[in-house]
């Protein structure tokens, strides 16, 4: 049996090879990394889609990895049902949001939401809006995702009164204790910026926060293969100006130490 560490961490915003050329973590290679480590849950997080639910769960029980799961929806402030591409200034046409189950019917929701995300809400991405969320929130966890999230999006425009908005309105949604405030370290400039501002605003509004990785490979000596998987993905070579993994080759499985040291 696995010792549960000092000092735990979960992993709870993670994309697997099923988020399609945005990450390479295979599941068998994620369950035997996380043994090494000595994690004893992790979840699933891919970008609007719920496709390796099943074999993720099947994968962590048969390696004694409690499974969480869970999806990284593209949520929309207006309809759906809305197909213009046009939006207001200082905002995007949809955000990050990571859904989470926690129970039988929180996974029940996610699977709806994720189904008319795409027979309803197809608009580049599979998007789902604040009606959907307000009658299938129930048993769900909300994280506010990283930098195309909502809350990190208007922080980044110095807008800390919409940021604020924004987080009391999915706290509304999911309930208190439901909905956090994600902060993420990557070394990266803009976003260490942002992760003080919501320090501050977790503060000032009462929402808890929680640390992510936001992973999409297992080790940091995966980062040249990630950098290469993003190229295919956006039609780019190595040799692009707009690459931002290598500068920061941090989007891996980290373990419970490194992800204390960053943010305990």
């Amino acid at each position: 049996m696995m010792t549960k560490k000092t000092k735990d961490f979960v992993h709870l915003h993670l994309h697997t090879d099923y988020s399609l050329l945005e990450s390479a973590i295979q599941l068998k290679p994620l369950a035997k990394r996380l043994n090494e480590l000595e994690m004893s849950a992790c979840a699933i997080t891919d970008y609007g889609n719920m496709y390796g639910a099943i074999s993720f769960y099947n994968t962590m029980k048969a390696n004694g990895i409690h499974p969480i799961i869970g999806y990284e929806a593209f949520l929309t402030f207006g309809s759906r049902f809305e197909k213009s591409a046009s939006v207001k200034s200082g905002e995007r046409p949809y955000y990050h949001l990571v859904l989470l189950a926690k129970d039988l019917e929180g996974y029940q929701n996610l699977a709806f939401l994720s189904s008319k995300a795409f027979t309803e809400g197809m608009h580049y991405k599979p998007r789902i809006d604040i009606d959907l969320l307000n009658t299938h929130s129930k048993g769900l966890i909300a994280l506010s995702s990283g930098l195309k999230g909502p809350v990190w999006h208007f922080v980044n425009q110095d807008n800390i009164g919409e940021a604020a908005n924004k987080a009391k309105l999915l706290e509304d949604i999911f309930g208190v204790g439901n909905f956090y405030l994600e902060i993420q370290n990557h070394n990266l400039e803009e976003e260490n910026r942002i992760s003080k501002a919501l320090v501050k605003l977790s503060k000032d509004i009462s929402i808890p926060l929680v640390a992510t990785n936001d992973a999409h490979y297992l080790t940091a000596d995966d980062a040249r293969s990630h950098e290469l998987l993003y190229c295919i993905a956006e039609g780019k070579t190595i040799n692009d100006a707009f690459r931002t993994t290598l500068k920061s080759p941090n989007y891996f499985v980290r373990s419970a130490e490194e992800m204390w040291e960053l943010f305990g």
